[in-house]
């Protein structure tokens, strides 16, 4: 396994997401970590809620990347949720999102988080991939089209 492969694993994928503000999305998230790593959602939602008080996560061209470091987790935690309607997080190109990846990190990681940020912004951020994850509609679908994010990544 590459680099690429390890820092762009999403532990869990959401097609369809249907929410209706950027809480509820952020809500969803920490319920799923939570799941995986036994931290209380909560928890996760406050500081998650802190964060986007400081920077908001969507990054413009319709994708968001809520991210927090926390101590606890010995591994990170990564979502991708397709949006059923577009939601917006306050991007700095006014345009709403309708993909979001969430990535939780242990509060050792440092700079592996930050690789892993950059690595999804600019999967998510290609607009062909974008396109193609919008419109399946079944994890099967997504895994498939994740499964080889070099190729994706060079287009990028």
């Amino acid at each position: 396994m590459n680099d690429y492969n390890r820092d762009l694993q999403f532990d869990v994928i959401m097609p369809n997401l249907r929410a209706v503000s950027a809480k509820q999305v952020l809500m969803t998230c920490a319920k799923e970590a939570e799941k995986h790593l036994g931290t209380p959602a909560s928890m996760l939602f406050e500081l998650m809620i802190a964060k986007e008080g400081q920077s908001n996560s969507g990054i413009g061209e319709n994708v968001a990347i809520p991210d927090i470091q926390i101590r606890g987790p010995k591994k990170p935690f990564t979502m991708l949720a397709t949006l059923a309607h577009p939601i917006d997080f306050n991007a700095a190109d006014n345009q709403p999102v309708d993909i979001v990846g969430f990535v939780l990190s242990p509060e050792s990681d440092g700079p592996r988080h930050l690789r892993r940020l950059s690595r999804i912004s600019r999967l998510l951020k290609n607009q062909d991939l974008h396109r193609k994850l919008h419109e399946s509609h079944d994890q099967q679908t997504i895994n498939t089209l994740l499964m080889d994010p070099d190729g994706w990544l060079m287009a990028a």
